[in-house]
C-alpha cells in the first residue's frame, strides 16, 4: 500500500497537469482504458483469464460505479485545489471507512483504530481549516469522493477474499472506462502529440499502481489499510512545491506530522495484535 500510495501521488499530479487543457471525462477514460494493457498481459501471463467468467458481477459493477464516481470527484479537486489542500481533505476517507466497516461489515477497528484515526483526523482540520484557499467545491468535491472512495474500499475488500487481485482490477477499470466512455460525447478535446503520449501512458501507469493497491487487501482489512493512506501528503507537499509552486505552509508540515503519527500509532497496534496471535 505503501509504495502505491507514492505512485499514485505522482499520477495525480500528473492529472492536475492534464486537466489544465483535458476534460475530466477525457482523463478518467484513457486513464482506466489503458490500465488494461499491463492488466491484460498479466492476466494471460498468470493464467488468470479464465477466472473472469467466474466474476461476480453484480459486486464488481458496484465497485466500478464507487471508483468511477470517486476519480470524478477527487480529480476535480485536484484540479482546482493545491495538491495538498485535495490530499489533506481525502484524509477524511480512513474515518469513514472504519464507521462503514464497523456499520455494514463484521470488520471492528480497535480503540486504537479509533484513537488514530481521531489523531489523523485534527492533523486533517489543522491542514485544511474552513477559512484555507481554494474554491469551496473542490472541498466538497473532495469529501463527496472521500465518501465514495469509502465505500469502494470496503467492497474491494469483500471481493478480495473470493477472487484474485488482477480479476478486481480488471473489471473494476474496464467497467469505469465503460461508464464513462458514452460521456465523451459532451466533452471531448483532441490532444496533440505529446498529450495523447501522456494521457497513454498515466493509463499504463495507473493499472501497474491499481494492481500493488489492490493486491496490499490480501493481507489486511480495511479498517488496518485505510490509515496508511495518510502518507500521501508527504507526497502531495513535496510534488506540489516542486511541480507547482506550491510552498506548504507551517499548518501544512504540522498537519503531516500529526497525520503521520496517527498512521504510525495504527501500524504499530496491528503488528502487536498480529504477534499476539488469535484470543482464546
Amino acid at each position: 500500500m505503501l509504495v502505491g500510495i507514492a505512485l499514485f501521488s505522482v499520477l495525480n499530479a500528473v492529472v492536475k497537469a492534464q486537466s489544465a487543457y483535458i476534460p475530466l471525462n477525457q482523463i478518467v477514460f484513457f486513464r482506466n482504458a489503458f490500465a488494461l494493457i499491463p492488466l491484460g498481459y498479466l492476466l494471460m501471463r498468470v493464467g488468470a483469464k479464465g477466472r473472469l467468467g467466474q466474476a461476480r458481477l453484480g459486486q464488481h459493477a458496484l465497485l466500478a460505479l464507487l471508483f468511477t464516481i470517486t476519480l470524478y470527484c477527487i480529480f476535480y479537486a485536484y484540479s482546482v485545489l493545491p495538491l495538498a489542500d485535495a490530499t489533506a481533505i481525502a484524509f477524511s476517507q480512513p474515518l469513514i471507512v472504519v464507521i462503514l466497516a464497523s456499520v455494514f461489515s463484521q470488520e471492528r477497528a480497535s480503540w486504537i483504530g479509533w484513537c488514530s484515526v481521531g489523531i489523523g483526523l485534527i492533523g486533517v482540520l489543522l491542514m485544511a481549516p474552513p477559512a484555507g484557499t481554494g474554491e469551496l467545491l473542490g472541498y466538497a468535491m473532495a469529501l463527496t469522493g472521500s465518501t465514495f472512495g469509502a465505500a469502494s474500499m470496503l467492497v474491494q475488500r469483500s471481493l478480495a477474499l473470493k477472487e484474485s487481485a488482477l480479476v478486481i482490477a480488471f473489471f473494476t477499470l474496464s467497467l469505469s472506462a465503460v461508464l464513462t466512455l458514452p460521456t465523451l460525447v459532451f466533452a471531448w478535446v483532441w490532444p496533440n502529440g505529446w498529450q495523447l503520449a501522456g494521457l497513454v501512458a498515466m493509463g499504463i501507469a495507473s493499472g501497474l499502481c491499481q494492481l500493488v493497491i489492490t493486491q496490499a487487501f490480501y493481507h489486511a482489512s480495511a479498517a488496518l489499510i485505510a490509515p496508511v493512506t495518510y502518507t500521501k501528503i508527504l507526497w502531495a507537499v513535496l510534488i506540489g512545491f516542486l511541480w507547482f509552486g506550491d510552498t506548504p505552509s507551517s499548518q501544512i508540515l504540522i498537519g503531516a506530522a500529526i497525520v503521520l503519527a496517527a498512521a504510525a500509532l495504527n501500524l504499530s497496534a496491528a503488528r502487536v495484535a498480529v504477534a499476539a496471535g488469535p484470543s482464546t
